[in-house]
């Protein structure tokens, strides 16, 4: 990876062309892998809605500022409703995310700038493909404060600024980084380009506008900021600083008991996500003091790298999971390939003796980059050998999507479950579940997914209203979020009364995190379901409940 320092286009194309290629190297699988998080089937459930009408914020409860939901809507009107096409959306956000980071990056060199990029990818894959908000508002972040910072044309400096304001308009709590970025450079700018940049931000941020004129300002506002910030960080909020004896996140609590002891040398899982935790912390500061005290070449475009980060760092300290801390984690380690590929590229070049001012010192000094990825990537796989390490190394080797990958296909749907013996198992049941509420149901009808106990709303399947596409969902509240599908007046329980049709689990029974979660909420949706609703059927996971009194099913389509 030792690429000269030139700007001549096949260098540059070659210094691209390595992530390219480490992107391209787990893309089937990603494509593959199972669909039946809530986070995603809420981005396919979300988007799709849009297009019959149902607007997030007003009609669906969404959390976050609606922009990667209206593209992927865009790209679902345009290529048709799929997974697929949801996945390809995430990976033009992470491609863009990966080129924002190259172009900072190649400032000090484009063998600094592949590695970067590298580094990034390297802790962000196995987050998979998703649309997801964060990573969509990362890359636009990231693409914008590139052209921002290059952009002597007036027009580059233009397009930068309006790509941060649209990562505003996916992910609103980077809207202080997107200050960050835009105010020090429209206030050392001259007046042309300073009208370019406010433009440029003005048409980022007009998409806010056309929202508000659908769904009204209080809705809206409530949406993005009352429902995420106020009613639900109780129920989400897990420890500072995180305990090193006890995961607090659900599901790796879960994957610390599914998986037993850890195989691997070193720390703990629970320690291992309070060592990534203090690391990131100290990494950010430190980042900044090497930004104030830089001496190499683009101290300004470092120091904006870096307070960019720092301002990335909130999303950690409401929720240190393992990732959130791999959204944030992302980032910093980009940067810090940067500071210290560039002192070490010229500790390098002054080597004493023979190599000093020599042609093979100069190749010396273009190993600093790799290096500094090496010494990144190995310490945080030494650190966190199942976080990082296990779970970055599975998403480069594992086998790529083919035959054995269970699918579930319903209604013109189709939803990847995954590979193995259990996916097919699960695949099966929700085939059956889907196939009784079809009989149960006319197009139209109206559908509510969620669990058992309704006072306890902590997590949801939302992937199984996106195989129902013909039935409407009864509530707003397609995601079961605590503290607002079970706090009282959140309209659940008035939902529930309309509905013709109930999907439960109590797969969810043992959610446990340290905190409001666990508390039971609103009394009143439960009472309803048990007052007007009865067991039809089911599976073992999913049982399926009609109003009492209307016709009963065949046995056999049970």
């Amino acid at each position: 990876m030792d690429f000269p320092d030139r700007r001549v286009p096949w260098f540059e194309a070659v210094s691209l062309l390595v992530p390219l290629v480490a992107v391209l190297v787990p893309l089937a699988r990603m494509l593959g892998t199972g669909a039946t998080t809530m986070e995603e089937g809420t981005v396919l459930v979300v988007a799709s809605g849009i297009l019959d009408g149902r607007l997030p914020h007003a009609d669906v409860s969404y959390l976050y500022a609606p922009g990667s939901v209206w593209t992927v809507a865009g790209a679902f009107s345009v290529f048709g409703t799929s997974v697929v096409v949801e996945r390809l959306v995430g990976l033009g956000y992470r491609l863009l995310l990966l080129w924002g980071i190259h172009r900072l990056a190649r400032r000090w060199g484009l063998s600094t700038a592949a590695c970067a990029t590298l580094a990034a990818w390297a802790v962000l894959a196995p987050f998979g493909l998703i649309a997801y908000p964060w990573v969509a508002g990362l890359g636009l972040l990231a693409a914008g404060t590139a052209l921002v910072l290059d952009g002597e044309d007036r027009r580059t400096a233009a397009v930068g600024a309006s790509l941060c304001g649209l990562a505003a308009f996916h992910q609103v709590v980077l809207a202080p980084a997107v200050l960050l970025v835009v105010v020090p450079a429209f206030l050392s700018a001259t007046d042309e380009r300073r009208a370019r940049l406010g433009t440029g931000l003005v048409a980022g941020l007009f998409p806010f506008l056309l929202h508000m004129v659908l769904v009204g300002p209080r809705v809206m506002f409530e949406g993005m900021v009352l429902d995420p910030v106020v009613r639900l960080r109780a129920g989400r909020r897990l420890p500072l600083p995180p305990d090193p004896n006890d995961s607090g996140d659900f599901f790796a609590r879960l994957d610390d008991l599914v998986r037993g002891p850890s195989r691997f040398p070193g720390l703990d899982r629970p320690a291992q996500i309070t060592a990534l935790f203090w690391l990131l912390l100290a990494s950010t500061v430190v980042l900044l003091v090497m930004a104030w005290r830089w001496r190499g070449s683009a101290r300004s475009r470092l120091t904006t790298m870096a307070v960019v980060g720092a301002a990335l760092v909130p999303m950690v300290l409401q929720r240190p999971s393992p990732n959130h801390l791999k959204f944030v984690g992302a980032w910093t380690a980009a940067v810090g390939v940067v500071a210290i590929a560039e002192p070490l590229g010229a500790l390098l070049g002054r080597l004493p003796g023979r190599f000093s001012g020599m042609r093979l010192g100069r190749s010396v000094r273009h190993l600093a980059p790799p290096m500094a990825l090496a010494a990144i990537l190995c310490g945080l796989a030494l650190l966190a050998p199942h976080h990082i390490g296990r779970f970055t190394i599975d998403a480069f080797t594992d086998r790529p999507l083919d035959g054995s990958t269970a699918t579930v296909v319903h209604d013109g749907r189709t939803l990847p479950m995954g590979r193995g013996p259990g996916a097919e198992v699960v695949a099966d049941e929700i085939d059956r579940l889907v196939g009784l509420v079809d009989v149960l149901t006319r197009p139209g009808d109206r559908v509510f997914v969620g669990p058992v106990d309704l006072t306890r709303t902590n997590y949801s399947d939302t992937f199984l209203y996106f195989l129902l596409p013909d039935l409407v969902p009864a509530s707003r509240h397609i995601e079961m979020n605590p503290g607002l599908a079970n706090r009282p007046g959140s309209g659940l329980a008035a939902d529930l009364a309309a509905a013709d049709v109930l999907v439960l689990t109590d797969r969810f029974d043992g959610w446990s995190e340290p905190n409001a979660s666990v508390f039971p909420g609103d009394p009143v949706p439960a009472a309803v379901v048990a007052d007007r609703f009865c067991d039809v059927g089911g599976t073992a996971t999913w049982r399926v409940l009609t109003p009492c009194g209307l016709p009963g099913v065949d046995p056999a389509d049970r």
